[in-house]
């Protein structure tokens, strides 16, 4: 999905780390949570969008290396998808924004000035044709800093009108809201938040899963500020990557203690997950660095995805190998 031509005329100026766009256009509703600084077009489905990274934050921190934690690219895609369908695919705000596929792969570690200042994507953006009244929605971006690129990223997804979305929604089961969820027991402890590479114990979301061998349970704490930031009637799509993340840490720790981080990601969702039924994550390792992680709700599965990691000092160039979860 990734296009290979080197990006030219994208500038890393031009605008303000320390402003931010509409939080209701990135589906926000706290300021903190906007990791958007400006976008503008750059040509016909072509636009530069600027970041704007906290120096420090509960799930998109530093490594002890002084790098990014990879994982901050998923979630800035996924805000720059929302924000480009609404400015400039006329998106309505009212439509619910359903995540198919993601994927990323990184050459080099990403460490910025400390707040993004220096980072743009240069994002080719398209919707797929269709159904006038469907909105099929590409992303391809170069991940630039300070005018080097240092990775790739791609995403697909549909923005659904919210007759749509109640058809979609319910085609599986029915949906529980915030206000009536009760997370299931978990009855074991979860690793330390060091293990998953995090310094506070409420960024952890996985705990063991005693009736699934080498599975984790999936912790839900619907009032976390990042996880859930808004109101959300299913599991978002990002609590489930970070427990992609922190399962494939534990299971990599095994063979390198210490310096192993995510090089690329390919996540595939299939099914929304619901708030009162327990998810299962797994990591299985495939050998060279790579793992499959599974998430699972009973005997269906909810996203997939394949993870490339290794040593954490500076990355060589990678290939790697990246459906539903609404964001």
């Amino acid at each position: 999905m990734f296009n290979t031509d080197t990006p030219s005329g994208t500038t890393t100026t031009g605008h303000r780390a320390d402003a931010h766009v509409s939080r209701t256009l990135v589906h926000k509703a706290a300021d903190r949570e906007v990791l958007l600084s400006a976008a503008q077009p750059l040509a016909d489905d072509r636009f530069a969008v600027w970041v704007r990274w906290p120096h420090d934050h509960l799930l998109h921190g530093r490594g002890a290396d002084g790098a990014r934690d990879s994982l901050i690219v998923v979630e800035t895609m996924r805000q720059a998808g929302i924000y480009l369908s609404h400015r400039f695919h006329d998106v309505p705000m009212d439509h619910a924004f359903v995540l198919h596929s993601f994927e990323f792969q990184l050459s080099a570690p990403i460490r910025d000035l400390g707040n993004g200042a220096d980072v743009v994507l240069d994002i080719t953006m398209q919707r797929e044709p269709g159904r006038p009244d469907r909105f099929r929605l590409t992303s391809d971006a170069d991940i630039l800093v300070g005018g080097r690129s240092v990775g790739r990223a791609a995403m697909r997804w549909d923005a659904l009108a919210p007759r749509q979305y109640a058809v979609v929604r319910h085609r599986c089961a029915g949906v529980a809201s915030l206000a009536d969820f009760t997370a299931p027991p978990v009855e074991a402890s979860p690793p330390a938040p060091a293990a998953v590479g995090r310094d506070r114990s409420d960024a952890v979301l996985i705990a063991d899963c005693p009736e699934q061998s080498g599975g984790w349970r999936l912790l839900l704490d619907t009032g976390h500020p990042a996880l859930f930031d808004h109101e959300s009637d299913h599991v978002p799509g990002m609590v489930i990557v970070e427990a992609f993340r922190q399962a494939v840490l534990v299971e990599a720790a095994k063979d390198t203690p210490e310096g192993w981080g995510i090089r690329a990601m390919h996540t595939t969702f299939a099914s929304f997950g619901e708030l009162d039924q327990p998810v299962t994550v797994s990591a299985e390792p495939l050998g060279e660095g790579t793992f499959l992680a599974t998430a699972r709700q009973g005997e269906r599965a909810l996203a997939t995805a394949r993870v490339v990691g290794g040593s954490t000092s500076p990355l060589a160039a990678l290939t790697a190998g990246a459906g539903a979860a609404a964001c």
